[in-house]
């Protein structure tokens, strides 16, 4: 504390503890991926109360360093400091440090159910000296209060879009009336831990669904690399997304073109439902080469899309030229060198094997 005074601005301090059962799954939401085995990480930390230092740094300086994601703009004050820190603990992963503004609005949006912005509002400009004493653990471990909360800490730590069939959330999710959330995300090893306690969508535990507000609803995690769309697409998807009544959606030409794209390929068919979407948004993007019958011939609307998609240079992920400059062999040979980094040898094969499974039942 006396080092950390010498060149940051002490604003808050909590000391906080978590629920033994949950300790595990608390590391592996904070973590994440890089967390690696968390068996070392509480053999060598223990499993007590952690204290959370909240700091200013009040002459700040940027560079780009090597981190566990890779190289990064972070600031260097805090990167060199915590190693510093790190010396005097005698443990070496001991110290945690938030180096990036994303790392700091997620490590605090988990810890405190605040992020950034809103934890400014009411936070000191120079701490008191008293130790706040919580005794609670991640938010949203046990379960999400309501969709509102899971949604609030979705916007503030990873990058996603709900796909479709968002018109009643969040508030009116109680009376979500189809089978699953479609989530679209480029986060792909972070975000199903965050959302259901902990629990990795590679591990044969993980069930496909989110308890809120005691309520379980059915999430489908969707990634670029997965091939529901063109790669190119659903990164512009993510790109052009936009923020409405609390959480991201896609821009409207997104959304008429996904919809009628995952209706007409994925589905093979339109349903009346659809069509009313489909009809109300090519009148607000004044379509004026579209009109409501089109929705009633498949054909027709195949002709239409893939004018669309010619023109955005977006391509069938079924198609062969698609295959060939998106071979799945080089994906997963990429996506596993990456869990064997991240989570080790173990983790990968059982992901292997379960994955193997769903291709086997799929088939």
């Amino acid at each position: 504390m006396e080092e950390i005074k010498k060149k940051f601005i002490i604003r808050d301090v909590y000391e906080i503890k978590w629920a033994t059962k949950n300790f595990s799954d608390n590391m592996k939401r904070f973590y994440g991926p890089k967390l690696g085995n968390v068996l070392t990480k509480t053999s060598d930390c223990g499993t007590g109360p952690l204290l959370l230092i909240v700091i200013s740094d009040p002459n700040p300086k940027f560079g780009k360093r090597r981190t566990s994601n890779g190289m990064e703009l972070v600031n260097i004050n805090l990167f060199d400091n915590k190693k510093l820190y790190r010396k005097l603990t005698g443990v070496g992963y001991a110290i945690h440090s938030s180096i990036t503004d994303k790392e700091t609005n997620d490590d605090l949006t988990m810890l405190l159910g605040k992020n950034v912005s809103d934890l400014s509002k009411n936070l000191p400009k120079n701490w008191d000296g008293k130790i706040k004493k919580l005794e609670s653990d991640l938010i949203g471990q046990n379960e999400w209060k309501d969709m509102n909360q899971l949604f609030y800490v979705l916007n503030s730590t990873t990058n996603y879009v709900v796909l479709r069939n968002f018109e009643k959330l969040p508030e009116n999710y109680q009376n979500y009336d189809h089978n699953d959330i479609d989530i679209l995300t480029d986060d792909f090893l972070r975000i199903p831990y965050i959302a259901n306690g902990g629990k990795s969508s590679f591990n044969k535990e993980f069930p496909p669904f989110v308890k809120v507000g005691g309520k379980s609803i059915k999430f489908d995690f969707g990634y670029p690399e997965d091939n529901y769309f063109d790669k190119k697409w659903a990164y512009d998807i993510l790109n052009r997304r936009v923020f409405e009544h609390g959480l991201y959606i896609p821009s409207k030409e997104d959304y008429f073109y996904s919809l009628f794209y995952h209706a007409v390929f994925h589905q093979q068919k339109i349903s009346d439902e659809y069509k009313n979407k489909l009809t109300k948004l090519s009148i607000e993007l004044k379509l004026s080469k579209i009109n409501s019958s089109i929705f009633d011939d498949i054909e027709e609307s195949k002709k239409f899309i893939e004018k669309y998609m010619k023109n955005k240079g977006y391509l069938h992920t079924f198609s062969k030229k698609y295959r060939i400059f998106h071979n799945p062999v080089f994906r997963l040979v990429k996506v596993a060198i990456l869990l064997w980094k991240t989570q080790g040898m173990n983790f990968l094969l059982t992901a292997s094997k379960n994955k193997f499974k769903k291709f086997i039942k799929f088939s």
